[in-house]
């Protein structure tokens, strides 16, 4: 997948764009729910920074780090003056002394690895970086999703994969077509069950869940209206 990150770098501010909507609504939810004194701000997935950097000041925070495994993406992290930049996949983040109060995950980062041990593995790097009272930020496209699918699609689905569990149905190959190019790409999708068991197993607990409307940015608390955008949290909070 960094190969087409990398692709897609000249043009991923005018991919954001056509996303708005979807993407100012989950920023405003994570923003009205942020805990209250920020110093520390990690954004695993990055992307080209903009939107961590962006959402990072809005936090007030002091300290920004941009975790990003395209190279061409990073180099673009690096001119918008974070305090660092990691150029490594999400499931090789650094582990440190230091904590975020602050972690996003963003835009279904998660479903662009390449399977659960790497989901995992990214999950629990990611709370091991997590300080006492921070709280982690991730949203993931939602196999479940009937504002998307259809009522009836997403109950056939809904019961197949309660009578013959397999996350492999989330798989899902595709294109990007931007800037005149055609780039492969391959992306997940999760049920709500499968995402909250793997922050579960990763050492935190599920403190918010809302469904966002793709096209619209509609809040929803119904878990089948969007898609799933999640505040987790340690345990003893």
């Amino acid at each position: 997948m960094s190969d087409t990150y990398d692709a897609l770098a000249p043009h991923y501010r005018d991919y954001s764009r056509s996303r708005q909507t979807y993407l100012e609504a989950v920023d405003r939810i994570i923003l009205r729910h942020a805990p209250a004194a920020v110093e520390a701000v990690l954004d695993v997935g990055a992307g080209d920074g903009v939107r961590g950097m962006a959402l990072a000041r809005r936090l007030a925070a002091r300290r920004v780090v941009l975790a990003e495994p395209s190279r061409e993406m990073a180099a673009r992290c690096r001119e918008l003056g974070a305090d660092a930049v990691w150029e490594v996949p999400a499931e090789q983040l650094p582990q440190s002394e230091s904590r975020f109060d602050v972690i996003l995950c963003l835009w279904n980062v998660l479903g662009h690895l390449p399977d659960r041990p790497a989901r995992l593995a990214a999950l629990k790097s990611m709370q091991g970086l997590l300080a006492p009272a921070g709280a982690l930020y991730l949203d993931v496209n939602n196999r479940h999703n009937a504002a998307a699918y259809g009522s009836l699609k997403v109950l056939a689905r809904r019961c197949v994969d309660f009578l013959l569990p397999d996350e492999r149905r989330g798989d899902a190959s595709y294109e990007w077509r931007i800037g005149g190019l055609n780039l492969p790409a391959m992306g997940h999708l999760f049920t709500p069950a499968e995402i909250e068991g793997m922050i579960e197993a990763s050492g935190l607990r599920v403190a918010r869940r809302v469904a966002v409307d793709y096209a619209t940015g509609r809040e929803s608390p119904s878990p089948h209206r969007g898609q799933l955008l999640y505040q987790a949290v340690h345990y003893e909070l």
